[in-house]
């Protein structure tokens, strides 16, 4: 029945008792559902892209094995039937994009089995405030889009989330909801299963929690926040991958940026307010840089290699950390730094019983719009063969117009791109990039003293070393690797 273009569901569904999938999906004239009684053994219901449903019948609160509803894009259906909190079986909710819908029903706590519940860019205003008695749910997206947002100064957000969240959410995502300060709830700061914290596009000034206790946050996202003028300390949130507070113009202030062992990207670009947060300290701090640093790496990916997720391993194995800032200048901590596309450093020579080499930060000053979409910088070591690295995020998606920018990316001794090459002191280091253009580039070389402390030791910069690499035509549509 799927993609069919009838206006009514004429079959009757007591003849198809044993019936445990019904896919509607992308049905454009279907009007109203059919009646659900006899289908008692329906687990699965997709009903998205019905974008002239306006109806619900309400025996499908009768449906007690369905598992899974998905309506996503019924752009025309204004509620949903005070019958489906009756589904005591279904674990994935999925509406998004059902922009008539206002409210959920008031009962929707009673859906005790509920696990999933999407309902982002629908025109939901307010949750239920029984939403707290979903004692199963671990994902909750509501919220808008950026351009949805700015249309009114209202936005088309949720407000006043006066009430406690279920305790075992995992991934919570409330952005461009025009929340402020009172909206948002309090008990977020005591969701000690929290992995992925979305408050994107918000109004509010400052967090009314911090993050002390969530111990297993992997993603926090604060972006277009542009009233946000400080934000908690995030130190000690030792499973934090990813830190996105993009486009805070009035933050002026990061409490604590350490210990942070597990982090592999910051985006800090449009923050025009703030002042560069990384000191020397922050790339010396033992539990970013080093023996941690490479347990936990290690104990990621025996788990990746446990349940073969080798995509993700393979993005591991290529990511050490990087970290996109508003900067024009390298600061003056980083040792060894040129004012040129193109940079080639001796290492300094030591003994290998005084000092161990962990790694190098690259910091590189680029002009964001003369690049490839998709960037990479190179780097040689030794005279060994060029190894490109490549850059996250497509530039022309990410950084909305801006010029110069840092790109700074950590590397450790133990990445493979060192090839298993024994570090002694001497070796020569050529960085460069070919995909974007290179105004400054500093190199800080990190090694780790008999005392167990991160220092640094200069090396000796080639001032008349020049690399004119032939830039690639801005037009990429795919990675240059």
């Amino acid at each position: 029945m799927r993609e069919s273009d009838i206006q009514e569901f004429q079959l009757n569904l007591q003849c198809c008792r044993s019936l445990k999938k019904l896919d509607l999906s992308d049905c454009k004239q279907l009007r109203s559902t059919p009646n659900f009684n006899g289908s008692l053994s329906l687990e699965h219901l997709s009903l998205g892209g019905c974008s002239s449903l306006t109806e619900i019948h309400p025996s499908i609160g009768n449906l007690s094995r369905l598992i899974k509803l998905y309506m996503r894009g019924c752009e025309k259906l204004t509620y949903l039937p005070s019958s489906i909190c009756q589904l005591i079986s279904l674990e994935v909710l999925f509406i998004p994009h059902c922009s008539s819908i206002k409210k959920l029903p008031d009962n929707l706590g009673d859906m005790k089995s509920l696990r999933f519940l999407y309902a982002s860019y629908t025109g939901i205003k307010q949750l239920p405030r029984s939403i707290e008695m979903l004692r199963n749910l671990e994902r909750l997206k509501v919220g808008g889009r950026k351009l949805e947002a700015k249309k009114s100064i209202y936005g088309r957000g949720v407000h006043q989330i006066q009430y406690s969240m279920p305790t075992f959410v995992s991934d919570l995502r409330l952005k461009y909801c025009n929340l402020s300060e009172a909206d948002i709830p309090k008990d977020i700061g005591s969701l000690s299963s929290l992995e992925y914290l979305d408050l994107s596009g918000n109004s509010f000034y400052s967090l009314p929690f911090d993050f002390s206790k969530l111990r297993l946050l992997k993603v926090l996202s604060l972006n277009d926040c542009e009233n946000l003028q400080t934000l908690p300390s995030v130190s000690n949130l030792e499973n934090l991958r990813t830190l996105q507070i993009k486009n805070c113009q009035r933050l002026v202030k990061i409490t604590e940026l350490d210990n942070l062992p597990c982090i592999e990207q910051i985006n800090m670009i449009d923050c025009s307010s703030l002042h560069n947060p990384f000191n020397e300290g922050f790339f010396s701090a033992p539990a970013l840089s080093f023996p941690s640093r490479k347990n936990q790496l290690m104990v990621r990916h025996l788990d990746m290699v446990r349940h073969l997720d080798m995509v993700r391993l393979l993005d591991m194995m290529q990511l050490d950390l990087e970290i996109f800032l508003e900067c024009k200048e390298i600061p003056e901590w980083c040792r060894n730094q040129v004012t040129a596309s193109s940079m080639c450093l001796t290492m300094p020579t030591h003994n290998n019983d005084e000092y161990n080499f962990l790694g190098m930060v690259l910091w590189f000053v680029i002009d964001s719009l003369d690049a490839a979409p998709y960037p990479c910088h190179r780097i040689s070591i030794a005279h060994k063969e060029t190894v490109i690295v490549p850059w996250r995020y497509s530039l022309h998606e990410a950084f909305d117009g801006h010029r110069d920018i840092a790109y700074i990316r950590l590397l450790m001794a133990s990445n493979e791109r060192f090839d298993g090459e024994m570090i002694k002191g001497g070796e020569r280091i050529e960085a460069w990039s070919e995909e974007v253009t290179v105004k400054k580039i500093g190199i800080h070389l990190l090694y780790l003293d008999q005392h167990g402390n991160v220092i640094s030791l200069p090396g000796d910069v080639d001032h008349s070393y020049s690399k004119y690499p032939k830039r690639v035509s801005t037009g990429l549509s795919t990675p240059p690797y």
